[in-house]
């Protein structure tokens, strides 16, 4: 019986031990950034261009993990649902202030701990070079002509770009038929193949393709003008009402330790002023935005208010 009592004893000391171990100063391991897209678009190259520039200042690597599904909802709600240790974060988009309004899943804002923000990209309505309506006053009389003829892609139901096709219509008095597709570039490459009669996308997004020659663009649907398209005017130079546009950050499981949320907004406000960063928003069509933790929450809060107030006004009907 006496070896089994000291294997016993010797148990129960290392089982102390390991109670009271340390894992080390934060962090002492990697860290998962859960991101609500596909590979290769937007949101990952954001994601995946801020997590390579936390790396340094952390001293771990930052490894993308992507969770797409339900216009964000899948990836939302399996961050939030993990412990609140610093160890996985998420891009935040603007879709965390839309899928408790659009019916995708209970979660918002409010349950996250934000981070910050890094990006907003400004909303845009084009048209085919080719088309007749050299201005947003020619496309809107014609609209008002003939109500639900014209065809606007978007880059998917319920998405930021369909909204802003949505409150075009509500503030300008037109109907048209909205058309969507799996992400602005399948609705772009329509437009260009004149299956459609206009499109709502970002202003990056749209930038090439009016480079090129293949595509025009007749508002900014903001409240300012764009800084790749200075010479088009905002919406509001008409005397209608603003859209609404897209944004990009990062949150956490609500409950983060504050020193622990310090550490992780040094590190991706060191990545937002790397270069890297700095060209990916110039390509891509992204005014660079910075706000730490407590104006980022408020914008986002305003931001979720508003969108639960318009999308269900917006979406009656199945428009």
């Amino acid at each position: 019986m006496r070896p089994l009592r000291l294997i016993l004893a010797l148990a129960a000391v290392l089982a102390l031990g390991g109670c009271h171990r340390s894992e080390g100063p934060y962090p002492s391991r990697e860290i998962k950034l859960i991101v609500q897209a596909a590979p290769g678009g937007l949101s990952d190259t954001v994601s995946r261009v801020i997590a390579a520039g936390m790396e340094p200042v952390l001293g771990v690597p930052v490894v993308c993990e992507n969770k797409p599904g339900a216009a964000g909802a899948l990836a939302f709600s399996y961050v939030t649902r993990r412990p609140p240790d610093g160890y996985t974060i998420g891009h935040g988009p603007v879709e965390i202030a839309m899928v408790r309004a659009l019916g995708f899943a209970q979660v918002g804002p409010e349950d996250m701990d934000l981070l910050c923000l890094v990006s907003k990209t400004q909303p845009v309505l084009a048209v085919h070079a080719d088309a007749p309506w050299q201005d947003l006053g020619a496309f809107l009389k014609a609209a008002r002509q003939r109500p639900g003829f014209y065809v606007v892609g978007n880059s998917g139901t319920g998405s930021i770009w369909h909204i802003n096709a949505l409150l075009l219509e509500r503030t300008t008095g037109i109907r048209l038929i909205h058309c969507p597709f799996g992400g602005s570039s399948a609705s772009l490459t329509a437009l260009l193949g004149r299956h459609l009669d206009a499109a709502v996308a970002g202003a990056g997004e749209v930038a090439p393709h009016v480079a090129a020659g293949g595509l025009r663009v007749l508002a900014v649907l903001d409240a300012r003008r764009s800084r790749i398209f200075p010479d088009i005017p905002a919406i509001t130079e008409f005397g209608y009402e603003p859209g609404a546009s897209a944004w990009s950050g990062f949150y956490a499981p609500r409950g983060l330790p504050a020193d622990r949320r310090d550490k992780l907004v040094a590190a991706i406000r060191r990545a937002f002023e790397t270069p890297a960063f700095q060209k990916v928003c110039e390509q891509r069509g992204m005014e660079p935005v910075f706000l730490p933790p407590e104006e980022f929450r408020k914008f986002a809060l305003e931001q979720a208010q508003f969108f639960a107030r318009v999308i269900p006004e917006l979406l009656k009907g199945g428009a």
